[in-house]
Order: structure tokens, then C-alpha cells, then sequence
């Protein structure tokens, strides 16, 4: 890893608005963040499988991800980077939470080279490990300096290719299953913090109307009237009388995810589901759920049980060692007052 030549070209380097990384990550690695730090890793999207094959890495929750077609896939593509945190635990790059980075972009592309390995812009100097990786198209990269680790955040770039055709059979009905809201906070919402519904057709989308309840408590509303679908997905409309837009991708056989580009809303994406998909999918969890309460309730049986055969074994030994009280005579009694000062 080369040192950066001076302060004063990274100051030069972030003032750009638009900026195309090419081998420049390699500035920041002089901030590492502490091995506490990567904890909130471990709470995003999808589980993390840890490597065993060294101690230090499977602490830092490195994923396991072969080399597979569909992994290729996955990162072998444009990832625009959305933060960067360094050693001495300050962020140094913050798309979504500063302003100031906001107006910069910085893409990278990132290759796929081993079991969670990964290489950024091409250079053999700058490989990272996969933390996590979302169905959402984030990432979050890290590598290890001194004694501590570099982080990377980014998010898949989407590119609507010509010969990319949104395949909607008719007009259906979805309801919003899960969202990500990149403006307010990494966390997929799920369940009871998503409500929405939306009409889609081949050429446009109709009464679109989103609830999410960020993890701050904010309430937030996404409503579009009508939006015209032009090639590959892509629409423009208003959101609270702010033009946005973005594209509308087929995920799965019946779900579609729609994903804001540009806008106050820029990053956010929205998962909808038909009702009867979104029956199963509240079957299943209910089912889940169940599961874990017969499991609960079998293992406070089982302690149950255990407690009271516990108290049997307690009753047990008192009776075992019970020792049967003599009673005294009347002439021990009257010597024992007469000891004591009784008169009797």
C-alpha cells in the first residue's frame, strides 16, 4: 500500500464533484477503523457464514462466497463507493449522511478473485474481504492495516441496457413486501415497518403509496400517481414535488423491485410482491414463529421438569435425615424450668 504523498491532495481529491476512482482508494488507507467497529456488520441483510480458515479474519465476519457463476455475477461489476472508514475510526467519505460527498461520485469495479475475496479497480494492492453482501446490490468491504481495518461501502451501479425488457405479463396488483431506504439507514425494512401497494403494467406504474418506519422512528411517505415505463424499466416522476427517477426491475416470478437513481429518495429501492405471494410469506413466518414456540416451550418443560425432580431429590434427603423429636417427661420438664428460674 503506497502512503499518500500529502494531506492536501486528499482535500483535492474529495473537492472534485465527479470523480472516477482509479486506483486512488489506496489514499485512504492511512484511516483503519478498530475491529469494534465492524460489529454493525453482522447485523445487515443476510446472514454472514464466517470463514475458519484464520482466526483473525473469521473474527472480522469475512462471508463465505466461492467463485460460483452466480457470485461472479453478483460483484463482477460498477460499484459506486458510498463510505469509507479508516483507523482512527472517523468516516472519511459519506455519500449518504454529508452533504459535501453527496455531489461526488466515485465508481470503482470490483472483481470476484477468491472465497470472499475480492479485488477493487483492478489493482492487485487494493483486495478486500466480503463482509456482506444484500439482495439489494450494497456491499461492504474490508481489509486489514496495522492493527486495524479499512471499510468500504458501496452499491451496485444500475445500468438499463437496451436489450433489457421489464416483463410484465398484464396489470397487477403488488403489495411492498420490504424496502431499503439508503437516505435514513442501512436496515432492510421488513414487516410492520413497511406498508405500500402499487399497480404495474408493461408501460406504467399507477397509484404507487409507501409507509416506512425508519429505525430513527421517522415515518416517511412515497407516493406517484402515474409514471410512464420507457425501455428497460425506467420512468421519471415526482415525489413530494421533487423529480426523481429510477427503474422498475422482475425479481422472482412474480415480485418486482422498483429503485430510485436520482432524487431526494436517490438509492432507495422498494420490493413488491403479489398478495398471494405475500399470503405464503406471512404463512411461513407464522410457521417459523410456532416452530420457535414449541421449541421455547418444550425447553421450559424440560427445565420445569427438571426443577421439580430437584425438589423431589430436597424432600428426599429432609426425610432421610428428618430426626423424631423425644418428648420429655413430666419430671425432665419440671427440672428444666427449675434451671431456667421458673417456679413450678
Amino acid at each position: 500500500m503506497k502512503a499518500l504523498t500529502s494531506k492536501k491532495a486528499i482535500i483535492c481529491f474529495l473537492s472534485v464533484s465527479s470523480i472516477v476512482l482509479a486506483g486512488t482508494i489506496k489514499d485512504f488507507h492511512s484511516r483503519t477503523v478498530k475491529l469494534e467497529n465492524l460489529k454493525v456488520f453482522e447485523q445487515e441483510i443476510i446472514p454472514i457464514e464466517r470463514s475458519v480458515a484464520s482466526e483473525p479474519v473469521s473474527r472480522v465476519a469475512q462471508m463465505h462466497l466461492p467463485a460460483t457463476a452466480e457470485n461472479l455475477r453478483k460483484i463482477n461489476t460498477v460499484w459506486e463507493i458510498t463510505r469509507i472508514i479508516g483507523a482512527d475510526e472517523k468516516v472519511a467519505f459519506d455519500k449518504i449522511a454529508n452533504p459535501e460527498d453527496a455531489k461526488k461520485s466515485i465508481k470503482i469495479p470490483m472483481e470476484l478473485i477468491g472465497n470472499g475475496v475480492v479485488r477493487v479497480n483492478k489493482d492487485n494492492e487494493q483486495v478486500y474481504r466480503v463482509s456482506l453482501i444484500s439482495d439489494f446490490g450494497t456491499i461492504a468491504l474490508f481489509k486489514k492495516l496495522g492493527n486495524g481495518y479499512e471499510i468500504l461501502e458501496a452499491k451496485r451501479v444500475v445500468v438499463a441496457k437496451e436489450n433489457t425488457a421489464l416483463i410484465v405479463a398484464e396489470s397487477v396488483e403488488l403489495v411492498l413486501e420490504r424496502a431499503l431506504n439508503q437516505a435514513k439507514s442501512n436496515k432492510i425494512l421488513l414487516g410492520h415497518d413497511v406498508s405500500g401497494q402499487v399497480s404495474l403494467s408493461a408501460k406504467t406504474i399507477n397509484g404507487l403509496s409507501v409507509e416506512l418506519r425508519n429505525p430513527n422512528g421517522e415515518t416517511q411517505n412515497i407516493e406517484i400517481d402515474t409514471a410512464d415505463l420507457m425501455d428497460g424499466g425506467t420512468f421519471k416522476s415526482e415525489v413530494n414535488g421533487e423529480e426523481v427517477s429510477g427503474v422498475v426491475f422482475n425479481n422472482g416470478k412474480d415480485g418486482y423491485r422498483i429503485s430510485f437513481v436520482t432524487g431526494p429518495i436517490a438509492g432507495s429501492m422498494l420490493n413488491f410482491i403479489t398478495k398471494e405471494q405475500m399470503e405464503k410469506v406471512q404463512e411461513t413466518e407464522q410457521d417459523a414463529q410456532a416452530e420457535n414456540q414449541n421449541a421455547v416451550s418444550a425447553i421450559e418443560q424440560q427445565q420445569g421438569a427438571a426443577i421439580v425432580v430437584e425438589e423431589r431429590k430436597e424432600v428426599a434427603n429432609d426425610v432421610d435425615n428428618y430426626q423424631p423429636v423425644r418428648v420429655l417427661s413430666a419430671d425432665e420438664i419440671k427440672e428444666t424450668a427449675q434451671e431456667k428460674g421458673f417456679a413450678f
